[in-house]
């Protein structure tokens, strides 16, 4: 499965219902959608988590670890391997290259909408839940800030832990039994403390060092401070990490449109724009080409992290298993070192009617944060292409082929292609 399961998150969790539930019947839905709610509700990749958590439900701890880890190789290798492979040639890409790339950057978006509009309509059923996924999107999108996004899930939680206060919650298979849940809540509550521990250890570390003195270290603190506090997914993880690893300087640019790197006090600025530094980890062009690989690999889109790792390393002159270990394992280890935490606290207030009432309310905000996150990345990718209305058509096409088909609905990593080869099909044909 870590080979095809190709499609985001979305895809994944269809993946896991149709493999696990479905045709192997080793958990019933209820168990699957408690699961997948519970990977949503944690920080960290949710189809990540809940790969994890089947396996520790069928066969404990090696089975959580080995089910996992299989799921996860395959992307990683390869991301890995585009990152140390295209450091060179994204730096300054070539015309045709950059064609290339908004293609790719625009069927990726388009990708990141489907998802978005599959889970929208899987979670947001009623008119409470859409106003909270309503709600969620507005606020996460006009105020961007680290601790925006618990806060909204947890006022998500709260709404529709209200207006189902005298709704039956009760689970509907009330005798099954959860086989395995991993740890005992001590061990549990030590991997949630530890997972806090490593949190406050690396912030002050970076505090006291200088970056030039020790890089993977920053680049480890970026990627678990964002595995650490991102709720819903790769989705939603993606445009604050592109805040961390791409570093700007505010240029002046004056009433001719033209810029002005080191403005005198006679110089009369009429904005500041927004210029990635020439000492940023990576562009914004290598992120966006790396956001469009990563929907056409298997796997779960913090794979990401392994290609921005290699990219940052070799611009570095860092070892690039360095980068790739620090951006990988920061990402991805807050998230799973919760699941393994949190399962066996699960196994007793999954029944509590509390969570059952607060569950549709913690979705649907997460649902509101992809949302949000849509909408970043599409104006993002608009603003870098080199032909900005021919990147949007572009992604309309892109869209309609995944999300509905023409004949059939088309596969992630042939929409992917394809935005590519429109992309410097628009680069030669002058497209604007």
């Amino acid at each position: 499965m870590g080979w095809t399961a190709f499609g985001g998150p979305a895809a994944h969790i269809g993946i896991f219902q149709k493999s696990f539930v479905e045709a192997k019947g080793w958990m019933s839905m209820t168990v699957f959608n408690e699961l997948l709610s519970l990977g949503q509700c944690l920080p960290g990749p949710t189809s990540t988590q809940v790969s994890f958590a089947i396996g520790v439900t069928q066969k404990g701890i090696p089975g959580g670890l080995l089910s996992g880890m299989l799921f996860q190789y395959p992307g990683l290798m390869m991301m890995s391997l585009a990152g140390a492979g295209a450091a060179e040639i994204l730096v300054n890409p070539a015309d045709w290259l950059r064609g290339i790339s908004a293609g790719l950057s625009a069927a990726g978006v388009a990708l990141v909408v489907s998802a978005a509009v599959g889970l929208a309509n899987g979670q947001c059923k009623d008119k409470v839940t859409s106003a909270v996924c309503l709600m969620s999107a507005v606020v996460a999108y006009y105020y961007q800030s680290n601790w925006i996004f618990p806060l909204l899930i947890v006022i998500g939680g709260s709404v529709t832990l209200y207006t189902k206060r005298k709704d039956d919650v009760a689970l509907p298979d009330k005798d099954e039994v959860i086989h395995h849940l991993g740890v005992n809540k001590i061990a549990g509550g030590c991997l949630i403390l530890t997972w806090i521990g490593v949190w406050i250890t690396v912030a002050v570390l970076t505090g006291t060092t200088k970056y030039e003195d020790a890089q993977p270290l920053f680049w480890f603190e970026a990627f678990y401070r964002t595995g650490s506090i991102i709720f819903g997914g790769g989705q939603v993880v993606l445009p604050l990490l592109l805040k961390d690893v791409v570093q700007y300087n505010d240029v002046c640019t004056l009433e001719n449109g033209s810029l002005v790197a080191s403005p005198t006090a006679a110089t009369l600025c009429a904005s500041f724009t927004q210029v990635p530094r020439a000492d940023s980890w990576i562009t914004e062009e290598q992120f966006f080409a790396g956001l469009a690989v990563v929907q056409a690999m298997p796997g779960p889109l913090f794979n990401l992290s392994a290609y921005i790792g290699a990219l940052a390393a070799r611009r570095a002159g860092v070892n690039v298993l360095a980068g790739i270990s620090a951006a990988w394992f920061g990402l991805f280890g807050p998230g799973v070192m919760l699941i393994y935490g949190v399962l066996p606290f699960w196994g007793a207030f999954r029944k509590q009617p509390v969570y059952r009432r607060a569950l549709p309310g913690l979705n649907a905000s997460a649902v509101g944060l992809v949302v949000a996150a849509v909408f970043q990345m599409s104006f993002k990718v608009r603003e870098i292409s080199p032909f900005k209305d021919a990147s949007v058509c572009i992604g309309f096409l892109a869209f309609y082929a995944v999300h509905f088909g023409f004949t059939s609905k088309v596969p992630a990593p042939v929409a992917i292609i394809s935005g590519g080869v429109v992309g410097v099909v628009c680069w030669a044909a002058g497209c604007t």
